[in-house]
């Protein structure tokens, strides 16, 4: 660490080798509960704003019900996959490879400012198909893609020179250099870590946050460990963030889609048979990681927001995998779990300011996406606070009050 980065680093350290550091926070913070703005929501998103704003001097204050990077941010699996993901807005898309750029630039200083590496590996993505016929139906379904991706096709010959471990049965592939994939919950901590390190305070286990506003605008926000005051109230709270925004009035609906993935590792012996790409495939995704491990999800189940892992997921997940990357049968078991995404009634996150009332704002309904759009999210909402427009900044259709505009809540 740089001698500048080591004179900026507070003695409540967020992160002290992986381990929180919650107590110390609360000591430092109590008696001093104002700041320029308070984010609330502990994930991956309000650590990458949290960073952000500390990154340009502003005084913020991150405050998480639970322990960073809990809930939802602790479920994913980490792919940047701006590329393969289907996008049907250009905004979508557009913010999609803005940020996936961005996270690559910021590795560097997370890392420095956190000491929390983030396992970020750039190895491509393959989206692998069985025939011609099935090749065809991916493409059409693309075609309502707003922007061209950058992909190259491998026949079975080169798929197999390439990806050895991949099964003899699969016809080709479509493969994209440019996609990445790194550990989300060390991400959302180093956010956090490097926002701390920069003057931010995190202060975790905060319960009932209400919203205090007045005719003027937002004022602060009461907690479980009393008022803190603010200009700004940033709400990134995931699917808590609609019950927060009924506070003032607003109806922000969010859906819970709950996703299972379970992680393995390969013996050293088994090293040929380990995949070294992500599998990006139409039903199942194949993830090694940095820490040795390979991750594989996600089920989608629609209206669930329980966090137990089921046989028949875990099942069908393993099954699915192994039809792709025969060697998983041979790999370790290490663990499952689940966690539960928030999404949207149109599909896309709320992000911007609340016309209604000055002073708060909203960013959360990413659904799948939550990790590869952090860090323009992180921009974007630190660009907002300056006094910079939606429609200047380009994300008017991403606006929080969308929805009841066009009538379709009641």
């Amino acid at each position: 660490m740089s001698r500048e980065a080591r004179g900026r680093r507070r003695s409540g350290s967020l992160y002290r080798n992986g381990a929180a550091c919650t107590t110390q926070i609360r000591g430092e913070i109590r008696g001093k509960l104002h700041a320029e703005t308070i984010v609330v929501g502990g994930g991956v998103i309000g650590c990458a704003i949290a960073y952000e704003l500390a990154s340009r001097g502003k005084e913020v204050i991150l405050i998480e019900r639970a322990r960073i990077a809990s809930e939802t941010s602790s479920a994913a699996a980490g792919m940047l996959a701006a590329d393969s993901e289907t996008f049907h807005t250009t905004v979508m898309s557009m913010l999609a490879y803005e940020s996936r750029k961005r996270l690559h630039q910021q590795k560097e200083q997370l890392e420095l400012l956190s000491g929390i590496e983030i396992g970020l590996q750039q190895s491509g993505f393959i989206t692998p198909f069985r025939n011609e016929a099935e090749m065809k139906k991916y493409s059409d379904s693309r075609r309502s893609t707003v922007l061209p991706t950058e992909q190259i096709w491998w026949d079975h010959s080169k798929l197999q020179r390439e990806a050895p471990w991949i099964s003899k049965e699969t016809f080709g592939a479509l493969y994209r250099a440019s996609e990445s994939e790194l550990l989300p919950v060390n991400l959302a901590r180093a956010y956090a870590g490097a926002a701390q390190t920069m003057g931010a305070k995190v202060i975790e286990g905060v319960q009932n946050v209400s919203l205090i506003a007045d005719s003027s605008g937002i004022q602060g926000v009461e907690t479980s460990i009393g008022r803190l005051t603010c200009k700004h109230v940033v709400v990134a709270a995931g699917l808590q963030g609609g019950e927060i925004l009924k506070q003032v009035g607003l109806n922000l609906p969010t859906l819970p889609v709950k996703g299972e993935i379970a992680a393995i590792q390969f013996a050293k012996h088994d090293a040929d048979y380990r995949p070294d790409k992500t599998v990006y495939a139409d039903n199942v995704y194949i993830v090694p990681k940095a820490n040795g491990e390979v991750w594989i999800g996600a089920t989608s189940l629609p209206g669930r927001s329980d966090r137990e892992v089921t046989v028949e997921g875990i099942q069908k997940l393993l099954a699915s995998a192994a039809g792709w990357v025969p060697g998983i049968q041979q790999a370790q078991f290490i663990r499952a779990w689940a966690g539960v995404r928030p999404s949207t009634p149109d599909g896309l996150p709320y992000l911007g300011a609340c016309k209604c009332v000055p002073g708060l704002y909203t960013a959360f309904g990413h659904y799948r996406n939550g990790i590869l759009l952090s860090a323009i999210t992180g921009s974007l909402m630190a660009d907002l606070i300056a006094g910079h427009s939606s429609e200047e900044l380009g994300i008017d259709e991403l606006r929080p009050e969308r929805l009841s505009r066009k009538e379709i809540m009641q």
